[in-house]
């Protein structure tokens, strides 16, 4: 280690080896998007893949500046050639899918992914917009180009970077460690997303292009890494295995899989003998690598768009498929782009995936071209999808003049800002905001102004702050607080409706949860401070009570709760009739298993509301299930926005049921 020889050329040479590495990297990433809940170890790929481009394109560079030849527009000419043939046809045919397929919302959407695909920010756009492994990813055909977008922006900082750390005569072994060891602690300090972010993946492409450099300047490394190559390969698969079942992004933990994946393409790099992996398989999936990195993602979402779960058959099918277009992408674009050197034919490239931006553009700001024919069958349905804004002037106003501050609390709404007059004030969380809509109109007509405070993940139960962090947790805490300061005001409150939805709070589930693989992973405060004893299904109950018997001894306001409506456990848009009616949907579930997940929580409520007799139960159960199956659509009104939520119909239609029972108070007690 002490005795490195600096080598003053290289070459290079095709390498079927690094082939094969991008078929185990594309593999990985394939499995995992099609099997999630088998293969969640599978996302690393795309950690391999940003270490290989940071140590090719830094071989390309470096080698071309050591000899005097290197072109900074030569260079972006062949990244041209090299990406935006096979990105043009895929994102045409994307396009061509959704204009034919898609509803307007799901369209307006897809033009402001192909926007920012075809302009390389998609990771910029997904920040804040979803996360990885959010079930709502799956519905967006273009959310796999985040990773295009970073090595992109990557390939137009690091030409310049290189180029002028060379032409000072800098140690550029000592610059570039310094500059990966900056880049490795940017994502550990700073506040920023932890997947989707370019400083956040920064450094594994910039470790490519350390080990590159060192590797250039001495060249006995390889020597030393020939004699542990086992150890090496072991270790990279071991870091594969250790990622099983993360379902969360930490640059701490990637920092192991990156680690091995250096030392691998160091080995493997000047290791002439064959290699397990230059298996013929293996290379034949690393030269189509790229072109199946972009379809296979197009034709998972738009699996799931069409209603279509993927089990075995179908995601064999998907596979296949996947390669089928990869490699015809690969034989009858790729090579024929490469072989076309001019920069005439770059610039006609650069051009068309301008025009594909701006084509998303127009897309977007037309709201989805709602205006073609084919669609017209579903217009009324179509607009139940659109979300109510979370908070208005009205509310704003009424609360900050009762409170004598502005809340913090996700969703507030009023229908008044008149504080003598008498109010129903509807708490909860994204559920109630939800239902707030039909309240308030239903109850207007009895003269009842109504108030929306409620909190995205953060139902207000007494004693039941939730979260996945601490400080999440204690954030929830203060917003329950202005709740509760709110009902404890000289406001004319006569009723109060809590309702939330149960599944990520109650350990049963209902229905497709956030966080994948965990039927929860917000938390009441007790799995903070003591997990070994934590039961949360046990605390839900507990706050619950809590809640139901301060509710008891307070005698001044109605109380209901509005239990939930039944998750259908699929999208409510597979019950439309999407054009030329290819893939229709029964759109319902069985009876039987919306009580089988839900009957102990059923069980629970109504034997509680029997104790406090200032509880009244709001069961909308009726409203949606007959006496064998539970619907998306009675009276041909859609009920629901997503798999869980009101849709505008939905609200009004639940309204109008519980009416009675809020004005009359009739309320039943049956099951």
């Amino acid at each position: 280690m002490n005795n490195f020889i600096p080598v003053v050329n290289h070459s290079l040479k095709y390498n079927p080896s690094i082939d094969g590495l991008r078929g185990i990297a594309i593999s990985l990433v394939l499995i995992f998007h099609i099997w999630p809940e088998y293969f969640s170890f599978g996302y690393v790929g795309v950690d391999i893949f940003f270490v290989l481009s940071g140590y090719l394109i830094t071989q390309i560079i470096y080698t071309k500046l050591e000899s005097n030849s290197f072109s900074l527009k030569e260079f972006y000419r062949n990244r041209i050639r090299r990406i935006f043939p096979a990105l043009i046809v895929v994102l045409l045919a994307t396009s061509f899918i959704g204009y034919l397929f898609m509803f307007p919302s799901e369209l307006k959407q897809l033009g402001q992914h192909i926007k920012s695909s075809a302009f390389f920010y998609e990771n910029f756009r997904l920040i804040g917009e979803v996360g990885y492994w959010d079930e709502s990813a799956t519905l967006k055909p273009l959310l796999h180009f985040w990773s295009l977008a970073i090595e992109e922006q990557f390939y137009i900082f690091w030409p310049l970077i290189l180029i002028l750390l060379y032409k000072v005569r800098l140690n550029i072994v000592l610059t570039l460690a310094i500059l990966f060891l900056i880049l490795f602690t940017i994502p550990l300090i700073a506040e920023i997303d932890k997947f989707y972010h370019t400083l956040s993946r920064a450094w594994e492409l910039a470790l490519g292009g350390l080990v590159f450099i060192i590797s250039y300047k001495y060249k006995n490394i390889f020597e030393i890494l020939n004699k542990y190559k086992v150890l090496i390969y072991i270790g990279f698969f071991i870091s594969i295995a250790i990622s099983y079942n993360n379902t969360s992004f930490s640059t701490y933990k990637t920092f192991i899989i990156v680690f091995f994946s250096a030392l691998l393409i160091l080995s493997l790099s000047h290791d002439k003998s064959k290699t397990i992996f230059s298996n013929g398989v293996l290379v034949f999936i690393g030269l189509i690598s790229f072109p199946l990195y972009l379809w296979h993602y197009v034709l998972i979402s738009y699996t799931h768009i069409f209603g279509f779960e993927i089990d075995m058959s179908i995601g064999l099918i998907l596979i296949s498929l996947s390669i089928v277009l990869s490699y015809l992408t690969y034989r009858y674009i790729e090579i024929y782009a490469r072989a076309k050197s001019s920069y005439i034919f770059a610039f006609g490239l650069f051009i068309i995936v301008l025009a594909l931006g701006f084509l998303g553009n127009y897309i977007s700001k037309k709201d989805g071209l709602p205006n073609r024919t084919h669609l017209k069958s579903n217009e009324n349905f179509e607009k139940q999808f659109i979300r109510t804004p979370a908070q208005n002037d009205l509310g704003i106003s009424l609360i900050t003049k009762v409170l004598g501050y502005k809340p913090t609390n996700d969703y507030i709404k009023s229908t008044s800002d008149d504080m003598t007059k008498k109010y129903v004030l509807v708490i909860g969380d994204s559920h109630a905001h939800t239902s707030y809509f039909g309240f308030a109109e239903e109850m207007k007509k009895y003269g009842y102004e109504t108030i929306l405070l409620a909190n995205s993940s953060c139902p207000p139960y007494i004693g039941g702050g939730m979260g996945k962090t601490i400080s999440e947790l204690n954030i929830c805490k203060e917003k329950i607080e202005n709740i509760y300061k709110l009902i404890n005001t000289n406001l004319n409150i006569e009723k109060i409706i809590l309702t939330s939805r149960m599944g990520y709070m109650y350990d049963m589930g209902f229905g497709e949860i956030d966080g994948g693989n965990k039927p929860y992973n917000y938390h009441f405060e007790d799995f903070f401070t003591n997990q070994n004893t934590y039961n949360q299904k046990q605390t839900f109950f507990e706050v619950v009570e809590k809640t139901f018997s301060y509710f008891e001894n307070n005698k001044k306001v109605k109380f209901y709760y509005l239990m939930e409506n039944p998750e259908l456990g699929f999208s409510p848009k597979n019950c439309m009739i999407r054009p030329f009616d290819l893939f229709p949907n029964n759109c319902r579930l069985t009876l039987e298993s919306y009580l089988n997940r839900s009957g102990e929580y059923r069980e629970f409520i109504y034997t509680l509301s029997k104790k406090y007799t200032n509880t009244n139960i709001l069961d909308p159960k009726d409203m949606y299930c007959d006496d064998k199956y539970c619907y998306a659509i009675r009276n041909n009104k859609m009920l629901y926005a997503d798999d869980d939520h009101h849709s505008i119909d939905g609200s009004l239609e639940q309204a109008k049921y519980f009416i009675n029972d809020l004005i009359f108070d009739k309320v039943s007690d049956a099951k």
